[in-house]
């Protein structure tokens, strides 16, 4: 793994305690306010989730006028059909608006495209497909937004479309009923996931802006729990609003939860309060697998079903599907060659499993703090997922590569790529000329660090309350430097614990596809990772240069 630069997150000045303030307004340790004021976020969203503080729903371009076709179809007994994506946003706002049309009592089903077959999107086959079933009224989530021709063409099969989505924008937007996005109108939380747009439909259409009514607020929590499993595994930013949402989900998981969501984090081993962490390493990649190795449909009916034995055989294949794809990963990221000193990272595997690819290119990414695409090429076509670091917008480098794609879309640090395998040196010589530009642009890219030293991060219980922790408001990033005090010990597929000289802490390190040298000094950004049962131990999230950035 590179030793990448860094830097304090947030320069300290000399004198009294900035964050001072928040202890008192808070009641914070100086710990927990230290890292509050690093992050320069308010604090209320997370610490004071109240509903009233939600914002109405109403004020999301297009949700009045799919309300009001929404509850035309319903007056008209129109079937609904909810059509998603195969990922966990997708999965969730499927599932999420799925339940709040069978509480208003519609004919609602779903449909969600097959990553293999049918790729991401609208697609007129699918179309098709679901129209076969007969309904009158679709409903997009998680996609959409720039499916124009496809949107077009379904009138001719007698279909009606309400696009929700909250990928990038086109030059155009669909013909539908009724265009919900939170990038149209000034919406106040643009970042808003996928499952975050379709709840404020909800929110609207079971008339609860900005708070529920006539006893719904337990359901409304129920969908809450959906939101926060959708939006921290988009990687959306954990701020504002979507601060709120997800808290009010993570806390309304510590309660009664139904039998699908109650296996998942069975599988994943939570113990004591659910955490984004658990979402991020333990839920959302086990949901995520069954879209990455075939159909996402038992996602779906795993979150919907209230039957404990259906459940328990769901989360069989989802638990079966997971080895599946941890194999094919970690075979994959093996066999490619170590990233390169270019400003982009691009690879191709011939036959290389879709499913993971991203995955791998997460990896990468991290081990080089630079953007990476991994890519797998079937008869001839290009199909590579993309992600890039903090620092890095993906988004112009898409608008520039578009008359040359075959399809492409997604947000500021993830995407995906289609393109004939020839266009490959050009579309490389981009992606490397944006990313370069980027990095000129501004001061070196560097792992933004809280601190020196593990005492700097808060307790359990104060990490706990200020949740949820990911894009936007990382989890505690600390550096701690050392020899090894004893030889690294193995465990699972390549993973790693050590300690360092003069430390008591037990650090992880979790395999990336390439064996890390721990010989010589070492200067590691570690974050904590807490358990009910084992109590706190540290997760090595990179290798740090010896000093700090200038």
């Amino acid at each position: 793994m590179k030793a990448l630069p860094w830097r304090i997150r947030r320069p300290v000045p000399s004198g009294p305690a900035p964050w001072a303030g928040l202890e008192r307004e808070w009641g914070l340790s100086a710990a927990g306010a230290r890292l509050a004021w690093m992050r320069q976020e308010e604090l209320a969203w997370r610490l004071d989730p109240g509903w009233a503080r939600s914002t109405d729903p109403f004020l999301l371009e297009g949700v009045a006028a799919a309300v009001a076709r929404i509850r035309k179809a319903l007056g008209a007994h129109e079937p609904i059909c909810v059509y998603g994506d195969y990922d966990v946003d997708g999965v969730t706002a499927t599932a999420l608006l799925v339940r709040v049309l069978e509480k208003l009592g519609a004919a609602v089903s779903f449909f969600i495209p097959n990553r293999f077959n049918d790729g991401y999107g609208l697609h007129l086959d699918c179309i098709r497909e679901a129209a076969a079933r007969g309904p009158a009224l679709m409903v997009s989530v998680d996609c959409g937004v720039r499916s124009v021709a496809e949107v077009a063409a379904s009138r001719e099969l007698g279909l009606d479309w309400i696009i929700t989505d909250h990928h990038a924008l086109g030059p155009e937007l669909p013909g539908a009923a009724a265009v919900v996005h939170p990038g149209l109108g000034g919406y106040p939380n643009p970042n808003l996931a996928g499952v975050g747009v379709a709840f404020k439909l909800a929110q609207a259409l079971l008339d609860a802006a900005p708070c529920p009514k006539d006893g719904d607020g337990p359901f409304l929590d129920g969908l809450l729990k959906l939101v926060a499993l959708g939006t921290v595994a988009d990687m959306v930013p954990l701020t504002g609003e979507n601060a709120l949402l997800v808290k009010r989900g993570l806390t309304a998981m510590n309660g009664a939860n139904g039998p699908g969501l109650a296996e998942l984090l069975k599988a994943a081993k939570v113990e004591g309060p659910v955490r984004s962490q658990h979402i991020g390493f333990g839920v959302g990649p086990r949901i995520n697998a069954v879209g990455r190795m075939g159909g996402a449909e038992d996602a779906v009916r795993l979150l919907l079903t209230r039957d404990l034995r259906e459940a328990q055989t769901l989360m069989a294949r989802v638990e079966a599907l997971n080895l599946s794809r941890r194999e094919i990963q970690k075979a994959l990221a093996q066999a490619l060659p170590p990233p390169g000193d270019a400003p982009f990272d691009l690879v191709l595997a011939e036959g290389a499993h879709k499913g993971v690819i991203g995955i791998v290119a997460g990896q990468r990414m991290r081990v080089t703090g630079r953007p990476s695409a991994v890519g797998t090429v079937l008869d001839g076509i290009a199909h590579c997922s993309v992600r890039a670091p903090e620092g890095y917008d993906l988004r112009p480098a898409l608008d520039l590569l578009r008359p040359y794609l075959l399809s492409g879309g997604g947000h500021r640090h993830a995407a995906g790529l289609t393109f004939p395998i020839g266009r490959l040196g050009f579309i490389r010589k981009t992606l490397e000329r944006v990313a370069l530009d980027q990095a000129s642009a501004g001061p070196e890219a560097a792992v933004a660090v809280d601190g020196a030293g593990t005492a700097l991060a808060p307790a359990q219980a104060e990490l706990e309350r200020m949740e949820p922790f990911g894009q936007g408001f990382p989890e505690p990033l600390l550096v701690v430097q050392g020899l090894l005090a004893a030889p690294a010990r193995s465990f699972g597929q390549g993973h790693r614990k050590f300690r360092l000289q003069g430390g008591p802490e037990e650090l992880t390190l979790f395999a990336t596809g390439a064996e890390e040298d721990l010989d010589g000094p070492l200067c590691l950004a570690v974050t904590p990772m807490d358990s009910a049962r084992w109590g706190r131990s540290w997760r090595v999230e990179s290798f740090l240069a010896p000093a700090e950035a200038p």
